[in-house]
Parts: structure tokens; sequence; C-alpha cells
């Protein structure tokens, strides 16, 4: 396993320089005599870096879940970087890098290395001389030493043994004596075959593994593995495999090499995952990983490339009945492939799905889901999951525009009818998530259309399975719902009031959404309880929704039910006490008013009792504290209305208002309030009174007035009203003039036909073109 790389070093200027692009591997370093890095550029295999891997601890730095090794290099004085492609070829070096560290650390604990002739600890790598290292020939009698030669070869000495390994007719030798073992019914070297099998892979090298798990030797090593000395008895792996596993080729593949590749992938799955998952590192098991990864890319890319292959495929889909086993083989087949796909580049695989959406694969899946069983159907689902995890607008697309929105509602009927146990709800549940996540809606245009089928045709059927359900509604129900569907309900509307906030609001005020979706409360099981006290609480977290989510909880009542719920939980401390605590708290925090006094006013008796924490306490403080600033507030406003009444100026002297006419606006001698003053206070442009009043008459009441001279009074209202308008228009000069000499002498103001004179003493008049006016 040689993993792709960049190589980045630190320049004197603290900038990271991109040294290329290569694949690194841990080489012995016969120079040095020790194990380094050495990474070749992808291009040219001219040598990027060579490292020998120091011992020091803390040497290396890598973060959790990082793909990024670093060091300081003393040889070339520089801070170094490597930047892994895949996580698994980081972990892969990274461990490799721990190993040699651990065991220079030990050799130099232990003094100078051993010969082999002299110390052969059980268990313990063997210090040998790498120069000299060898594996006898596979014989009988040899079988034993190359056993505990694999299994006990250090870090150091793994790449070293691997050329041996390749020799020509090494490895047949090796299946050669296993099968004379197994006609002698020798049981001991069986064992140490099992052994030296099992060491050969844990070398973990690919050209050893791509070596072992040829056609021609595969069976035979499955063979010597079913000896492990661990069990009681050999394990019929063989059998398994020849009889159990039957290979079905739905659309025939021409290729014997994609064929190959299939069956050894296959093979390798199953020695990883079901023959050695216990004794396997992580370092072996991530190299057995990619190479299965590598296998099914190579497999996939090429039946792609087939132009025949996938139209056969969509016509044998076409041609088969439901009815028929070979359909139900198609739809597997069809699976696996989408899945695999999605290892593909994302160039190669947008081609791919591109094509198989020309070729009716959004077709083929909505006969599938009316007409299949529950395991096609689920592969179904699964299909659609691995397309829109990478092109969702593509079956957005389709189900706005398909007749009908027939696959629509065949999803939305298998989320609410589906059995519960099947996990069909579950992939539907998935899906209807990304496809109305609008993140991934590309225009509002878009989105708008594909929202207004869901809500408009699809949301009403998803709640009336809460309506119809026996155990919310045991007297108008008609079905008893899988308490799994109604969760998945649940937490699809909590989604929908999150992402959807005004859309949902708005569906909300005509449908009862919030009722319905509360009801659940009545279910006896209580993880569904806390489903509700969940969508509660999601209905709270977003800020500019609590008031309206507020008045259609009180005005629906729906808190008592959860405090009853609350209440006869007890002191029980489960889930559903500390989500219902935690909803409380969060009322308190963010000082939801309404909510807090309804509390307080209907539970403070239960709220006495329930001294075992601090939010019943905190809810009444919130409760008083909303009291004393509410009477405070009370008597701020009887203050001023007091003041008003009495005459009491609030400003200092006397204030005099006008209007366009000459006319005192208020009681002559008499201080205004300031808000009264704003109220008075007109613009020139506005109307008065029975201008308004005429114009907002409506024309057929006048047509129907009663009495013969209702015209001649509409024409003398005309005139009058004319006549005062154009007197409220007009002005003298002096008028004016006068108004420009009392702002410039005492402050005053004259602005459009108001004059306010701050007086300074009882008798303070304001002129106005030489004449007196006011009080």
């Amino acid at each position: 396993m040689h993993p792709r790389v960049k190589v980045y070093k630190l320049s004197e200027e603290g900038e990271w320089q991109d040294k290329g692009t290569g694949h690194i591997s841990l080489e012995y370093m016969e120079q040095s005599d020790a194990m380094g890095l050495l990474i070749l550029a992808e291009e040219n295999q001219k040598t990027l870096l060579v490292h020998k891997i120091r011992p020091e601890d803390q040497m290396y730095q890598r973060g959790e879940e990082s793909t990024i090794i670093t060091w300081h290099d003393f040889e070339l004085n520089s801070d170094v970087a490597i930047s892994f492609q895949e996580q698994i070829g980081c972990e892969h070096i990274w461990n490799q890098i721990v190993q040699v560290q651990a065991e220079v650390q030990k050799r130099s604990s232990e003094g100078p290395r051993l010969d082999k002739q002299e110390s052969q600890p059980s268990g313990e790598y063997l210090f040998v001389d790498e120069k000299g290292l060898e594996l006898p020939w596979p014989e009988l009698n040899t079988i034993e030493e190359i056993s505990r030669v694999l299994n006990n070869a250090s870090p150091f000495q793994r790449d070293r043994l691997v050329p041996t390994l390749l020799k020509p007719n090494w490895i047949p030798k090796l299946i050669d004596v296993f099968k004379q073992a197994e006609d002698l019914d020798d049981s001991a070297t069986l064992a140490h075959m099992y052994g030296a099998v099992k060491g050969a892979i844990m070398l973990n090298d690919a050209a050893v593994l791509e070596e072992l798990l040829k056609d021609q030797y595969v069976m035979d090593i499955v063979g010597a593995l079913e000896y492990d000395p661990e069990l009681k008895s050999p394990q019929p792996h063989r059998q398994f495999l020849n009889t159990s596993v039957a290979f079905k080729e739905v659309v025939p593949i021409k290729d014997p090499t994609i064929l190959a590749k299939i069956h050894q992938t296959y093979r390798t799955q199953y020695i990883k995952d079901v023959i050695l998952p216990r004794t396997l590192d992580d370092a072996t098991y991530a190299t057995l990983s990619s190479l299965t990864l590598f296998n099914n890319v190579e497999v996939v890319s090429a039946l792609a490339a087939d132009p025949n292959f996938l139209k056969q495929l969509f016509l044998s889909l076409e041609a088969a009945s439901s009815s028929d086993p070979e359909w139900a083989d198609l739809v597997a087949f069809l699976q696996e492939f989408c899945n695999l796909a999605r290892h593909l580049q994302q160039a190669n695989r947008q081609q791919l799905f591109n094509k198989l959406v020309q070729l009716g694969l959004f077709e083929q899946v909505t006969r599938i889901l009316k007409v299949g069983n529950e395991s096609t159907k689920l592969k179904a689902t699964d299909v659609l999951l691995s397309i829109i995890q990478h092109d969702t607008p593509a079956l957005r697309t389709f189900l706005l525009k398909q007749p009908n929105h027939m696959m629509f509602a065949l999803l939305i009927r298998e989320f609410t009818e589906g059995a519960g146990d099947s996990g069909l709800p579950e992939q539907v549940a998935d899906l209807l998530k990304q496809l109305l996540d609008p993140d991934t809606m590309d225009t509002s245009v878009e989105k708008n259309e594909f929202l207004d089928v869901f809500y408009d045709q699809f949301l009403g059927r998803l709640l009336d399975v809460l309506v119809q359900d026996k155990g919310i509604n045991p007297r108008e129900g008609t079905r008893s719902v899988p308490a799994a569907t109604i969760g998945l309900v649940v937490d699809l509307m909590c989604f929908l009031v999150l992402q959807h906030s005004f859309r949902c609001k708005y569906w909300a005020l005509r449908n009862q959404l919030v009722p319905k979706v509360m009801s659940v409360l009545r279910r006896k099981e209580r993880w569904l309880v806390c489903a509700a006290v969940r969508f509660f609480r999601t209905m709270l977290s977003i800020k500019g929704d609590i008031e309206f989510y507020t008045r259609i909880i009180l005005k629906g009542n729906l808190l008592e039910p959860l405090m009853t719920v609350f209440i006869e939980n007890g002191t029980r401390y489960n889930l559903l006490y500390s989500a219902v605590l935690e909803l409380l708290e969060y009322i308190r925090k963010s000082n939801i008013k309404p909510l807090i006094e309804f509390l307080v006013v209907h539970y403070s008796d239960r709220f006495a009792d329930m001294d075992y924490t601090e939010t019943f306490k905190g809810l009444r403080v919130r409760y008083e504290q909303h009291q004393d600033a509410g009477a405070e507030s009370e008597e701020a406003r009887a203050r001023a209305l007091a003041s008003t009444r009495t005459g009491e100026p609030p400003l200092r002297g006397l204030t005099y208002a006008f209007g366009l006419d000459g006319e005192p606006l208020g009681p002559a001698g008499r201080a205004e309030p300031v808000g009264v003053l704003r109220r008075r206070r007109r613009d020139e442009r506005d109307l008065e009174k029975s201008e308004e009043d005429y114009f907002e008459s409506d024309d057929n009441e006048a047509d129907t007035a009663e009495g013969p001279s209702s015209h001649e009074q509409q024409q003398q209202q005309h005139q009058d009203l004319g006549n005062r308008h154009r007197r409220s228009r007009s002005r003298s000069p002096d008028v004016e003039q006068g108004g420009k000499e009392q702002q410039g002498g005492e402050g005053a103001q004259h602005q459009a036909g108001v004059g306010v004179g701050s007086g300074l003493g009882e008798g303070a008049r304001t002129e106005s073109g030489g004449s007196p006016r006011g009080g």
C-alpha cells in the first residue's frame, strides 16, 4: 500500500511550499541501517523526500481524524508536512511510524541486538540481521519455522521478507505443502500452516496479497485458514464458498478480467470480515479494504464504459415480470451497482448517474415502488438515496414534473403504510429530508414549486397518520400505526418547523399542525412522548417564531397535557423527566412571559412540592418580576392620567396651541401634555374631519338617501367644505411675518399654522401680525 500524498516544506518566510505529489512508503535504509519514509513523485518517480524515522516522543504530530503528519526535519532544518489524499492511508503510515519508534526505543533499552541462534523469545520480535534474513524453502519440516518468522517479524524486517514470498514458485510450493499435510491429516503442521498464511497476510503488502488471492491459490489459502488452533474444530469455509455461494450473472459480462476481479473482491471481503476479523490489525484491515474498494471501482468503471451493458440491463428490467425471480435479481444488481458507483471520481460519477437517468432509472424505480414487494422496494429507495447524495435536483425535478406525481405519492404511501420493522419508512424519511432541504435547492422558483406540491398534496397525508391512529384517538382512529412510523412523522415535523419557518407557520395556522403533533402525548410509548416534547421545544427554539407558536399553544391549551404527562411521571429520573425539565428551563431563560404566567398560575401548587430542582423556583421568581414590573407600569400610567385630568402642566410655564383658523386647540390658560399636542398637530396637507367623512362616504348611500332635499343638502355641503378648505389654505403676509419675528425673538414656532409659545408668566401673549391671540 503506497498512499498518495503531497509534500510541503515551511519556508523562511513562514509559508508552506508545495514540493510535489507522490506516493509514500516505509522502506529500509541500508546506509543508515534504519527504517525511513520514502516519497517518489507520481509522474517521473523522482525522489521527493527521504526521511529517517526518529525515536523521540512528540517528534511527529497528527490530530484526531487528520490527514496531515508534520515534524521538524533536523537535516533540512525546516518543518515538513505530508498531506494524505485518504484518511486510511494516513492512519496506515502513522501506525507504521509509531511501531518503528516503539521498536527503536525497545532495542535501545535492551542493548545490542541478539542473534537468532542466541535468543528466540516466544511472542517477541526476532532481532536478527536484516541482511541475512531469509525464509526457508517450504517443506513439511520447515513450516513451523516459516510461521514463527512471519508472525514475529518486526516492522524493520517485514519489507525484507516480501521479496522472498514473491520468488517464483515459493507460494505454489507452500500450497503443495498444505495439500500434503491435509492428506496426511497432520494437525500440527496444519496449525503451523494457518500461522504461516496469516503471517503472510499480516505483512500488509499489496503485491503479496494480490498473489495470495489469485484464482489458482485463493481456495487453498482459505483452506489453510480453516485450521485455526484457537478453535476446537476446522471451519468449513471452502464448503460454504463452493456450495452456498452462487454467482448470478443477470446481465452477461464478457470480459474475463472483470469476472476475475469480481470473484477476487468477494473472497477478499470474506477473508477480512469472516475468517480473520479477530486477528487483523488496523493497518492490514485498511489495506484489504482499500484493495476491495479499488477492485470495485475498476469493475464499475469497466461496466459503465461498455456501450451495451447498461442498455441491456434496463431492457431486461422492463421486460421482466414482477413475479419473475430474475426481476428481483436485476433490482438487486441495480442497487449494488449504484452503491458502488458512489466511490467513483466526481466527474465520472456524475456522468454515470446522468446516463442511468437517461436510460429510465426513475421510471423503473416508480414501477418497483408500485408493484414490488418489501424487499425490492427497500432496494429501490436505496437506489434513490445513492442518487440523491450526489444529484438532488435531478430527482426533485422528476418528482415535480412526473404526471400526477406518482413516485412522490408512492413514497408517501410507503412512509405512512409501510411495515414498521422493514426499514422502508426510515429510508423514505431520510429521502424526504434531503428533498425538502432548502440548502440543496438551486433556485427560488424550483423551491417554491416543489414545496407547493409537497405542502398542498402530501403533508396532510402525513398528519393523517396521527389522526387515524387508535392509540392517539381511541374513538375516531381507524388503524393501529406502528410506533416507529409515528416517531418518523414527528421527527419530520421538527425538520419542517426549523427549515421552512414561514411556510410551515402559514400551513400550521390553517391545518392545526401543532395540536395534531402534540396529540402524540397520548401514546403509551415513553419515547414517543419524548418526541412530542422535542417538537414542543423545536417550536420555541426559533427566536422569530416564539410569539406565533406561543399563541397557538395557549389557544389550544397544549401545555396542560404536557404537564399532565410530566406530573404522572412522578419523580422517576428518566428521559421524559429530563426533557420536560429542559423545556421548562428554556422557557424560563428565554423569558417567554405568557407561558411562564400560565405555568405559575395553573401549577404553582404543584411547583411547591417539586423542591428537588431550581427550575420551578426560577419560574416563580420570573413571574413575580413580571408582576412587579406590571404594577410599576400601571402606577406610572395612573400618575400620567391624573396629571392630565387635574391640569398640572408637565412642562415649565404655560403652553398655547392654535389651529389654522387661529382658534385655540386646548382650554385657555392650560397646558396640554406633549402627547396630546403631538396628536393634535396637523399637517397643512391633512384633510379636516368633515372632508374625510365626505371622501369616505359611499356614493350608493347618497343615491338612496330619503327625502326630496338630499341632493340640495349635498350641494350645500360641497360648498361649505370648499370655502373652509380655501380659508384654511390662505394666510396673510402679516401672520407669516409675525411668525418669523416670534421665532427669532422668543424661540416660539409657527409650523403648519400651529404656534407654541413658551410663556414666562400668566398673561403671556403670542402676537401674530400685531394682533393678540390666546387666552
